[in-house]
């Protein structure tokens, strides 16, 4: 009997002190799993001895079991350097990148012609020399995280100018030829 005991405590035990984390897809299955890594598209997870990977568009929540998990604590430290570069890129984009008035006055000539190249662009810290001159970022331009958010504002802003030009341009036409 005493022994019975001890292998029960032991199991209980045994089970409580492995982590079981919940994940929750977005038609509303819940599992129980042991997240191993948390990538930046996917989710590698463990049922049992099985090793699953799942795309991160497919989730729709995890709950984390002990918040000291060291994936957890990885994962949140990421998240926060990811966005601060996100921030200090879409900064230097705005300020700096591309002449906003040129841009402008495209639009005005070529119109959608204009927009179309921007969008084919491939903008860079480097191919800016306000950028290259102003930023103090000059550290992460080669991070790829830094480089994608800054490349996604610096378009934006280019096109929004570009459009407003060609919007410009359609007005002037249309006022003229009533």
């Amino acid at each position: 009997m005493k022994k019975t005991c001890i292998l029960l405590m032991l199991l209980l035990v045994g089970y409580t002190s492995t982590a079981k984390d919940i994940l929750i897809l977005k038609n509303q299955q819940k599992f129980e799993v042991k997240i191993k890594k948390i990538k930046d598209c996917a989710v590698v997870f463990k049922i049992g001895r099985d090793k699953y990977t799942i795309p991160a568009d497919e989730i729709h929540a995890i709950e984390f079991e002990n918040t000291q998990d060291k994936v957890y604590t990885d994962y949140l430290q990421r998240l926060s350097t990811t966005e601060n570069l996100c921030l200090k890129a879409r900064h230097d984009a705005t300020n700096f990148h591309g002449k906003q008035v040129g841009h402008f006055f495209l639009g005005v000539l070529f119109g959608p012609f204009a927009i179309i190249g921007t969008a084919l662009a491939n903008p860079t810290p480097y191919s800016s020399s306000n950028t290259l001159l102003l930023s103090t970022n000059k550290d992460y331009f080669s991070s790829p995280e830094y480089l994608i958010c800054y490349r996604k504002r610096a378009k934006g802003s280019l096109i929004t100018m570009e459009a407003l030009g060609y919007f410009s341009y359609l007005m002037v036409y249309l006022m003229l030829s009533n």
